[in-house]
């Protein structure tokens, strides 16, 4: 039996973890914000990713070798999965670029962010259990709030680009090995490390793909490079590092559901700053995932153990 005091701890550890999350997925709306500009000025998807991993990785070097030298030290069992994890972060980006550049972006929102509920199966499967009551509410609201939050049910579905959809699945997969080996790497390896060093995998990936002698010429432009500078550190370096940091606290699935709060950051920030509009069910949308990712906030579990974290 657990006392007041371990159970208070335990509480205040997942409640952090939420928090990471909830403050990552913010970033990842301001992301989304500053990609549409570069993608409207003529930067291919393939170039900001290239940069993005680039520039977060060499931000995170640099602080880990000032103050942090120590954290660099990679466990040679791991050296595999951490190569595993870059390579992850390669794809899983650009692939959900290329779904929404085919697809109508609601239907590719809908499939990426699908990604909780098939968790949640596997999960199920794996350990051959239902999952927990807060668990189902919470993704059931939460995806129900991205429906309405894309409208999809306005858009017709025939005739969809199977390149885009095949795209949109490799997209599926990515982002659930992305946590998945996110949380196994966090086992033997710091956050910042973990992103640093995968950062870097998943750029000299693309450098190989496509050398800096290629990259377009209107790539260079001031306005370009301060944008993609902050594509890279708050859209990238920060918001990845608080995704590592929460699969310490909480588990792959849980921060999956609570990854659909993106949707809402994002959707608030384009009202804002993009001048888009959101009528009535899309704030209904925004108001349901909200109550999901709160509802799971309330779920009881384990300390975790020091050893497996």
């Amino acid at each position: 039996m657990r006392s007041g005091g371990q159970e208070g701890r335990g509480t205040t550890y997942r409640l952090v973890g939420y928090l990471m999350i909830v403050i990552a997925t913010v970033l990842f709306g301001f992301n989304g914000a500053l990609s549409r500009l570069l993608f409207d000025g003529g930067i291919s998807p393939i170039t900001l990713v290239e940069l993005r991993m680039l520039i977060g990785g060499v931000c995170l070097l640099v602080i880990l070798l000032a103050g942090k030298r120590k954290e660099l030290k990679v466990p040679r069992r791991s050296i595999g999965w951490l190569l595993a994890f870059g390579l992850s972060l390669a794809f899983v980006t650009f692939t959900y670029f290329v779904a929404i550049s085919r697809l109508p972006i609601a239907v590719a929102l809908v499939i990426q962010f699908s990604a909780s509920a098939w968790m949640v199966l596997g999960e199920s499967l794996w350990f051959r259990r239902m999952p927990s009551g807060y668990v189902l509410v919470a993704m059931v609201l939460t995806f129900g709030g991205i429906l309405l939050l894309t409208g999809i049910w306005h858009l017709s579905l025939n005739g969809l680009d199977s390149i885009g959809l095949l795209f949109a699945t490799f997209a599926i997969l990515t982002y659930i090995a992305y946590l998945l080996l996110g949380r196994r790497v966090g086992r033997d390896i710091p956050p910042l490390t973990t992103t640093g060093l995968g950062a870097l995998i998943a750029g000299a990936f693309w450098l190989v793909v496509q050398p800096p002698w290629s990259i377009p010429a209107n790539t260079w432009t001031p306005n370009h490079l301060f944008l993609i500078f902050l594509v890279g550190t708050i859209g990238m370096a920060i918001p990845f590092s608080l995704v590592l940091g929460s699969l310490r606290r909480i588990d792959a699935t849980r921060v999956g559901i609570v990854s659909m709060l993106e949707l809402v950051a994002a959707g608030i920030i384009a009202y804002f700053w993009l001048g888009q509009h959101l009528d009535s069910w899309q704030l209904t949308g925004c108001l349901l995932v909200m109550i999901g990712v709160t509802i799971l906030q309330y779920e009881k579990q384990d300390v975790p153990n020091a050893s497996t974290n």
